[in-house]
């Protein structure tokens, strides 16, 4: 039985521990098999049935639209015809092993995404379907396109288990965006239960720790997190973080500059970085790591709102306003009147 909040309160629904989140509908054998029926081929079925997935219900499809909302069970985006790109790869492997085709997952390292949620910073993977046909380099790779392509990516192969975690860490960030930290903490700790070696978990873990003012367990659920992946730069950050706090520089120092050798191509850490020597009055460092943000991840507005800041602070109004333009160029429809009004003051020679 799955444990909801109250049915006025929309948002993530609470898996029970031990409940299995990629049950899978009942009706989607049925439909695999009849959009999968007239082809032959392992390429044909695998085309056929992920097309089905995109056709418009008019047409027989379930007319899946993509929503990074929050992560939904197999079960959920079947009744929304909506997902995300791990709950639809989790559906399609599914519904490719409901027919008897062979069906794995996968992440395809050259595509990944920063994404705010709430006040949280993530940094998201992109999980993909790989069908083998059996042909050496001609796997199919199936995610949220309509249409099947050969492995022309770089695709690591992801363990049963780990996409599991990674639900389960999806669910908790969303919870915690929400304000509901006790179940975030649950959603945390079944990540770990599902994959102990997976550092996101541990990581998500201790930031809902520390939001409980669990500063103790934070901090070693961070060093859980860099000993599952020594590579990996949020710990460091939330390391740094949590040790300033407490008045512990030295050692918070060393945990940053381990972080700025790991988070070199981290967007947001260079523009927290440019922001920090901006206030210094570094204006080459500022300027230099607000381009890097940039250049990594050109569509984050707030990226060129701290680079029209350094423009202003190194006296260039029209570098400022190219920037500010910019920022509203990649900000959501909401947004715009506010760098409408920052470009209104600017262009009357007011300060954003």
């Amino acid at each position: 039985m799955r444990l909801r909040i109250l049915p006025f309160l929309l948002g993530v629904v609470l898996l029970a521990a031990g409940e299995d989140p990629f049950e899978v509908p009942p009706e989607l054998r049925d439909f695999s098999r009849q959009h999968t029926q007239i082809s032959q081929s392992v390429t044909g079925k695998s085309a056929a049935l992920l097309k089905a997935f995109f056709a418009p219900p008019e047409e027989g499809g379930l007319g899946i639209t993509y929503d990074n909302a929050y992560t939904r069970t197999p079960i959920e985006a079947w009744r929304d015809r909506k997902a995300n790109c791990l709950s639809l790869t989790v559906l399609y492997v599914a519904a490719c092993k409901s027919i008897g085709l062979e069906a794995r997952y996968g992440e395809s390292l050259r595509i990944s995404r920063w994404r705010r949620v709430g006040t949280t910073i993530r940094y998201e993977r992109h999980v993909v379907a790989v069908v083998p046909t059996g042909a050496i380099g001609q796997d199919l790779v199936a995610d949220f396109l309509p249409e099947m392509r050969r492995d022309v990516q770089l695709i690591a192969p992801l363990e049963a288990k780990r996409v599991l975690a990674l639900f389960h860490s999806n669910r908790a960030v969303e919870l915690l965006a929400e304000s509901r930290n006790d179940q975030a903490l649950l959603a945390a700790h079944l990540s770990i239960l599902a994959d102990p070696k997976l550092g996101v978990g541990w990581n998500i873990l201790g930031v809902v720790q520390r939001e409980q003012k669990l500063d103790a367990e934070a901090e070693a659920s961070f060093l859980k997190a860099l000993e599952a992946d020594s590579r990996d730069g949020a710990p460091c950050g939330n390391l740094e973080n949590l040790l300033k706090a407490q008045g512990r520089e030295a050692e918070a120092r060393a945990y940053r500059e381990r972080g700025l050798d790991i988070r070199k191509k981290d967007p947001f850490f260079n523009a927290f970085l440019a922001e920090e020597a901006l206030q210094d009055g570094n204006l080459d460092e500022a300027e230099k790591r607000i381009k890097m943000a940039i250049r990594i991840f050109p569509q984050e507005p707030d990226f060129h709102l701290i680079q029209a800041r350094i423009c202003l602070a190194q006296g260039s109004t029209k570098k400022a306003i190219k920037a500010l333009e910019n920022a509203r160029k990649w900000s959501t429809p909401e947004m715009r009147a506010r760098f409408d009004s920052k470009l209104a003051l600017l262009k009357g020679d007011g300060k954003p």
